[in-house]
C-alpha cells in the first residue's frame, strides 16, 4: 500500500497532490520460485484441486500487495481454477472479506498474511500465514532468567506458529511446564458447515488453571497480542519480538490498557444516545449481537442508531455529533480500538453490557468472542439492565448526579419531547427523537427553520453559486 508522508496545505492549486512521490510496500519475493516457497502456493493449489473450485480469490493486506501477482501466476499455473486478486477490504484485513469475494461469484478464498480466526458463514477458506524467521537460541537465551522454573503457554502470531514446537522444545530445559497452542486451520481448509471441520482459532490444553500459567507471545506488537493479554488472564505475560530480538514484560501494559477501557465504560454508561457500528459482514452471529445490542439498549432506556460506514475512522463518526457513545460489532481484534482519537468513547458490546448493568462489577475477565457474549447476556435479567426509574446514578466521569434520559418509556414525562410549528395550524411532535433534539438545540438550523415564528417567508429564486474552489473561486481577483 502507498504511504502519503505530507498532508497538502488547503489553499494551494492541488499540483502538489499530483506531483508527490509515493513509497510502495515492500516486496518480500522477487521471483516466482520464491513467492511459490514463501507464500505456500503447491498446498494452496492442492486445497483448491481437492476442493474442486473454479473460482478462488486470493485476499492479501495491504502490506503484502506487492507480492500478489506472482502468487495470482504462479497458482494460475498449478491448478484449472481462475483466480482473482482482492485488493482492498471492505473491513479489516484480518477477516475474510466474504461480501467482496461473492461479488464476483467465488466459490472459496485464500486468506493471505494476518488473521483473527473468525469463523465465516459461506465461502471455504484457505489460509496462508506465512513462515517468517525467528532465533529460537536468542529467545530461550533471554527468557531464561524470566521464566526459570515457571509454567509457560507458548503462543504466537500466525506467521511464526510453525516454529512453536521447536521454541517448545529448546523452552523445556529452563522451565517448568511448556504448553504449546497451535492453530487449528494451520495445515487444511476449513469448510463452514462440512463434519468435523477444523475450525480456525488457538487451542490449547492446560493441566492446571490459566492464572498459573506465565504467557510467552512469538510475534510483534499486533491486535492479536492485545486481544490475547486481555481475554487470558495468566498471572504474568512477556512478549518476543523476532525482527528486534527484544523480550518486553507487558503486565504493566495490560494495567494501563484495561484502565482506559474501564473509563469508556463509564462515560458509555453516562450515555443517553448509543451508535452501534456493525464493524462485519463476515464473522458468525454478528447479526445475533446487533440484535441483542438493540434489545439491551432498549431495555435500559436509551435510543439508539445503526451504522455500517465500512473500515472504521474519525472522520466518519465525526459526522454524527449527537451521538454520545458507540458500540463497535467487529471481529474479536478489530473490536479492541483505541479510541482517544474520537469525539465520542467507541467500546465492545461486553463493555457496553457493564456500562448497563446494575449490579456486576468488572472483575477484569474480558470477552471479545460473539459467541461468549450472547450466552453471557442470557444469563442477565431484564432488572439488572438500565438505572431505576427516576432515580439519578452518580457519574464517574464528571464526579456528579446524571438523570437518564428515558427515551423508550411510554410513561416518561414529554416535557423534552421536540415539538415544531409551522405558522399557527401544523404541529409536529418527534417523541424520543435524538436527532430532533440536537436539531433543536443548535444555533443553525438550516435555510427556512431560523425564522421569526409567524412571519411568512417569500419564495426565493434560484441562482447562481459561486464556482471553483474554497481557496479561489473564478469571480475572485488573483
Amino acid at each position: 500500500m502507498s504511504q502519503v508522508n505530507n498532508p497538502v496545505a488547503i489553499d494551494n492549486d492541488g499540483s502538489a497532490v499530483l506531483e508527490r512521490n509515493v513509497e510502495p510496500s515492500k516486496q518480500l519475493a522477487h521471483t516466482v520460485a520464491e513467492a511459490v516457497e514463501l507464500y505456500d502456493v503447491d498446498r494452496t493449489a492442492a486445497h483448491i484441486a481437492e476442493g474442486g473450485y473454479s473460482r478462488v480469490a486470493l485476499q492479501f493486506p495491504d502490506e503484502l500487495l506487492a507480492d500478489s501477482t506472482l502468487v495470482s501466476a504462479a497458482l494460475q499455473e498449478r491448478t484449472e481454477a481462475r483466480v482473482f486478486i482482492l485488493a482492498d477490504t471492505s473491513y479489516g484485513s484480518c477477516c475474510v472479506d466474504e461480501v467482496a469475494a461473492e461479488h464476483y461469484a467465488a466459490d472459496a478464498v485464500v486468506h493471505y498474511g494476518r488473521t483473527c480466526l473468525s469463523l465465516t458463514t459461506r465461502l471455504p477458506v484457505v489460509y496462508v500465514f506465512g513462515r517468517d524467521a525467528v532465533d529460537a537460541a536468542d529467545l530461550c537465551a533471554q527468557c531464561e532468567s524470566e521464566l526459570q522454573g515457571s509454567r509457560v503457554l507458548l503462543v504466537s502470531d500466525v506467521q511464526y506458529a510453525h516454529a512453536l514446537e521447536d521454541i517448545g522444545k529448546a523452552l523445556r530445559g529452563i522451565c517448568k511446564e511448556v504448553v504449546v497452542s497451535r492453530i487449528a486451520v494451520q495445515d487444511c481448509a476449513y469448510v463452514p458447515g462440512a463434519e468435523d471441520a477444523a475450525e480456525p482459532g488457538r487451542l490449547w490444553e492446560l493441566e492446571h488453571p490459566i492464572g498459573e500459567y506465565t504467557m510467552l507471545y512469538v510475534g510483534e506488537e499486533s491486535l492479536t497480542l492485545t486481544n490475547l493479554l486481555v481475554t487470558q488472564r495468566c498471572q504474568s505475560a512477556f512478549s518476543y519480538a523476532p525482527q528486534t530480538r527484544t523480550l518486553r514484560a507487558e503486565s504493566a501494559r495490560v494495567n494501563r490498557h484495561l484502565s482506559r477501557r474501564y473509563h469508556m465504560v463509564q462515560r458509555a454508561r453516562d450515555a443517553n444516545v448509543v451508535g452501534i457500528v456493525v464493524g462485519t459482514l463476515a464473522a458468525v452471529r454478528y447479526q445475533s449481537v446487533v440484535d441483542a445490542l438493540k434489545q439491551l439498549i432498549r431495555r435500559a432506556g436509551k435510543k439508539f442508531y445503526v451504522f455500517v460506514v465500512g473500515k472504521l475512522n474519525v472522520a466518519k463518526l465525526a459526522n454524527f455529533p449527537e451521538i454520545e457513545a458507540y458500540v463497535l460489532v467487529a471481529c474479536p481484534e478489530n473490536s479492541l480500538v483505541d479510541s482517544k482519537d474520537f469525539y465520542q468513547p467507541v467500546v465492545t458490546p461486553y463493555e457496553l453490557l457493564l456500562a448497563l448493568s446494575r449490579s456486576h462489577e468488572w472483575t477484569g475477565d474480558y470477552i471479545t468472542d460473539f459467541h461468549a457474549f450472547l450466552n453471557e447476556l442470557d444469563q442477565r435479567t431484564d432488572d439488572d439492565v438500565g438505572d431505576e426509574e427516576d432515580v439519578p446514578h452518580f457519574s464517574l466521569v464528571t464526579g456528579t448526579l446524571r438523570q437518564a434520559r428515558r427515551y423508550n418509556d411510554p410513561r416518561a414525562s414529554s416535557s423534552r419531547d421536540v415539538t415544531v410549528q409551522s405558522g399557527s395550524t401544523e404541529i409536529a411532535q418527534y417523541m424520543g427523537s435524538a436527532g430532533a433534539e440536537h436539531l433543536l438545540a443548535r444555533a443553525f438550523r438550516g435555510l427556512g427553520h431560523d425564522d421569526q415564528e409567524g412571519e411568512d417567508s417569500e419564495p426565493m429564486l434560484a441562482v447562481d453559486g459561486l464556482s471553483g474552489i474554497a481557496s479561489k473561486y473564478t469571480h475572485e481577483t488573483k
